[in-house]
């Protein structure tokens, strides 16, 4: 275990790093969709349902391939997993821009590139992250690599409106294509190795990578986070999804809400740090709530806006929908690897992905139908309110039976933002 140590000493920053540049363009080119999807149904014409159920059949089979990643994680290392995973997402891409009608976006993007980012997705690369952390880092730590996806979204939201103007939404696609292939590619495969085996819980239900579901699935703590994980990302990718599209119906220009959007990811990659601090420093469950409300203060300026007729009150609505994309994927593997370190880290944080996945695919389509059955946005927002009070209340539950045990594995803890060696 001293050598596992020292292992973590020398490497946990490069790999943190390495998560972070990659989580950056990965969850750029998905966070690209709400301006495709505003195309699709203002250019092509499609319904809202219609074009939201690519987004969540994507998301539906992250839901699948995210667990089954964790598990390969655990046995064979990010590499090889990791680098799968890309390239079904870069064939993904390439076929959706030879895509001429719904059904084929549906294969290519909603399958191909959804089982890729599955793979590569935040629970997976959580998993990674935390193998490599201690207890008293992990939340800085995945806070750093999570910081990924808002600056993606500043960076890639509006590259993709100005590659879709140049090129068209099919051109666009081809792009992002070869930037997975050119960059995250090698990025993945060269600059990760496999994390030292931790040491494992007497009793553990997963213990030797293998789970024993009955007592697994005994365990009260376990179906609490498969509900946070199920609430915790639903409700900020439908609004990913949909924000865009309702800003232009609200009287926004889409370069305008483009550039809102842009500075959300820019305040997200802020507060993914900030609160990754504030989490190891006040406890799990004061972040995560604290991000619960800033999403509940954008839903409030989303139905502020029509009345309003302004785009400056997008500024708060960038805030606070940062706060909460800031917060929910971070503070919810966080937690779950604090529950289950040394237990299977790649299965567990592998299933998280898997909710967030079936969250975000449930979520975008159910908005989307509620949309075009009444006409407006109304009940999908309200739909999106409770949610987040779920998934506040299941994380409370399962923070507050952690409370007062002690960690299993403690090492001094390391300054992240050290270089390795």
């Amino acid at each position: 275990m001293r050598q596992d140590a020292e292992d973590q000493f020398r490497h946990a920053p490069r790999i943190v790093i390495v998560c972070a540049l990659s989580i950056f363009i990965i969850f750029g080119i998905r966070f690209s969709f709400s301006v495709f999807f505003a195309e699709f149904v203002l250019v092509e014409g499609w319904s809202n349902e219609a074009s939201a159920a690519i987004f969540s059949l994507s998301m539906l089979c992250v839901a699948v391939s995210a667990p089954l990643a964790g598990l390969a994680l655990d046995r064979y290392g990010p590499r090889p997993v990791f680098g799968l995973g890309v390239l079904l997402m870069a064939a993904g891409l390439a076929l959706s821009s030879r895509a001429n009608t719904l059904t084929d976006l549906l294969l290519a993007y909603g399958i191909l590139d959804g089982c890729g980012v599955g793979i590569t997705g935040l629970g997976p690369m959580a998993s990674v992250v935390a193998s490599w952390t201690t207890p008293e880092q992990r939340g800085r730590a995945i806070g750093i690599a999570f910081a990924g996806t808002g600056l993606g979204s500043l960076v890639f939201v509006p590259l993709t409106n100005l590659l879709i103007t140049l090129f068209d939404w099919r051109g666009a696609y081809l792009v992002l294509s070869l930037i997975c292939v050119f960059l995250v590619l090698p990025l993945m495969v060269i600059g990760l190795q496999k994390p030292p085996t931790p040491p494992s819980r007497p009793g553990s239900p997963l213990t030797n990578r293998r789970v024993a579901w009955r007592i697994l699935l005994r365990q009260p703590k376990f179906w609490a986070l498969v509900v946070v994980g199920l609430t915790a990302m639903g409700p900020v990718r439908s609004l990913t999804v949909h924000q865009i599209a309702y800003m232009e119906s609200a009287g926004i220009e889409r370069t305008a809400a483009a550039n809102v959007v842009g500075l959300a990811g820019l305040l997200t990659c802020i507060f993914f740090i900030a609160f990754g601090w504030v989490s190891d420093r006040f406890g799990r469950a004061a972040a995560f709530t604290i991000g619960a409300c800033g999403l509940l203060g954008a839903v409030g300026m989303l139905v502020l806006l029509p009345a309003v007729g302004d785009a400056v009150i997008l500024l708060p609505y960038a805030l606070f929908f940062a706060l909460g994309e800031g917060t929910r994927s971070s503070q919810t593997t966080a937690l779950a690897s604090d529950v289950f370190y040394g237990q299977g880290l790649g299965f567990i944080n592998g299933l998280m992905g898997g909710m967030f996945g079936l969250g975000a695919a449930l979520g975008p389509w159910l908005v989307g139908r509620l949309r075009d059955e009444s006409g407006s946005y109304d009940s999908g927002l309200l739909m999106i309110v409770l949610i987040v009070l779920v998934s506040v209340l299941a994380f409370c539950y399962v923070a507050r039976r952690e409370v007062g045990k002690q960690a299993p594995y403690h090492v001094a803890p390391t300054n992240i933002g050290k270089p390795a060696g």
